[in-house]
């Protein structure tokens, strides 16, 4: 699950579930009040999409050595010492 939400496949899942937030709160889809958030989340969560997938490629690894990166950064492994 990790894997896709740190993919911008998930990107793109996170952002329609936000528009749906805003809209069943009572945001108007043609006011600004609904897009910008949505834009703005968008354009953040693309930045660092794009990034990742830049130092993955940089590094040679694969999504599931990144998922195992983020697992280890969060959680450090009690023989791992201090996190990084």
């Amino acid at each position: 699950m990790l894997v896709w939400t740190l993919s911008p496949l998930g990107t793109v899942l996170n952002a329609a579930m936000l528009a749906v937030v805003l809209f069943l709160a009572g945001a108007d889809p043609d006011g600004m009040r609904f897009w910008l958030p949505v834009a703005l989340y968008v354009g953040v969560a693309g930045f660092y999409d794009v990034n990742a997938y830049i130092a993955q490629r940089r590094r040679g690894l694969s999504s599931d050595a990144i998922v195992d990166a983020v697992f280890e950064r969060l959680w450090p492994s009690r023989e791992g010492g201090e996190p990084r």
